[in-house]
């Protein structure tokens, strides 16, 4: 029987009716229109389509946004600080977000740490982190890991004590999720493996929910194959890359994992459009705090 497949579109679109009421109430009760600073650098194609995407929902939303883009050659560790610096004494900005990935020799802790812990909505700073860390929420969690869990609660998947797998380890997706699946809000049973994992197809078997975040280029086709997956696994792709032709693709071989797989996300379709979704609900959170509200409740 084909896997269910989740569908990251759809449960966002479950989601906006909420997301839409909260954000009207910040707009004509408290006369807020939160502005999203995105700092962009160079020219990777994926970058560039995330952060579009992210502004276009921003403006659906009737909030703002503001687009700093600087060249590979000049994104130094000071200049970006001072970037950073500036959006952070900015009063209209609500969150800011620096998307990944840097040029090399740039201090990217340094420049999560500068973030202000009240508009880092991509929950990159130390602060976020002590949060999920800890085993708690914090102020907010990251965007990936908020709509993965946002995508298991949907298709009510309990991950109480199932053997997960979660393989990445970046600081906005792998790493955080394995930290957040494996706390107090999650209870999963989980295995961290990466790229460098020794026997990564035996490990990734053992899962009854597999995580895959490298969106790693292997030169010859996806990097979880059919092979890897447990029948009846729970399959979640969080990998995105684009192809020489120009098609974005994720890490997961979707045709063949999907014959195998209990559920599975598409890549384009899963986790990304709820990546987004869960950066508008941290923006609204933002513009919370700067009021003293607590953040938004959602049904699922």
């Amino acid at each position: 029987m084909p896997a269910i497949v989740m569908d990251g579109r759809l449960v966002g679109e479950r989601l906006m009716p909420e997301i839409q009421r909260e954000a009207a109430e910040l707009r004509e009760k408290h006369k807020m229109k939160p502005v999203l600073a995105a700092i962009l650098v160079g020219a990777d194609p994926a970058s560039r389509q995330y952060v579009k995407n992210k502004r276009r929902m921003t403006g659906d939303l009737g909030f703002s946004s503001r687009l700093v883009e600087l060249s590979s050659g000049e994104a130094s560790t000071e200049r970006l600080l001072e970037v950073i610096d500036g959006l952070n004494r900015d009063r209209d900005v609500a969150g800011i977000l620096l998307q990944l990935p840097v040029p090399p020799g740039v201090d990217q802790p340094r420049l999560f740490d500068a973030i202000d812990p009240l508009k880092d909505v991509d929950a990159v700073g130390a602060a976020a982190v002590a949060g999920f860390y800890r085993g708690g929420w914090g102020s907010f969690l990251p965007c990936t890991p908020r709509g993965v869990l946002e995508l298991l609660s949907y298709y009510q998947i309990d991950v109480r004590g199932k053997r997960t797998v979660v393989v990445g380890r970046s600081d906005i997706a792998g790493k955080p999720l394995a930290l957040i699946l494996g706390g107090r809000m999650c209870n999963a049973t989980v295995t961290w493996c990466h790229t460098r994992t020794q026997d990564l197809p035996a490990r990734c078997r053992e899962a009854e929910l597999l995580v895959s975040c490298t969106g790693a280029d292997t030169g010859a086709g996806y990097f979880i194959t059919a092979d890897m997956v447990s029948p009846g696994a729970c399959v979640i792709d969080v990998g995105f890359r684009r192809l020489p032709n120009g098609r974005f693709v994720g890490d997961v071989d979707f045709d063949a994992v999907s014959k195998v797989a209990g559920w599975i996300t598409p890549s384009p379709g899963g986790t990304g459009p709820m990546t987004v979704v869960a950066l508008m609900q941290n923006l609204i959170d933002a513009g919370r705090y700067q009021l003293g509200l607590e953040r938004a409740r959602y049904s699922f």
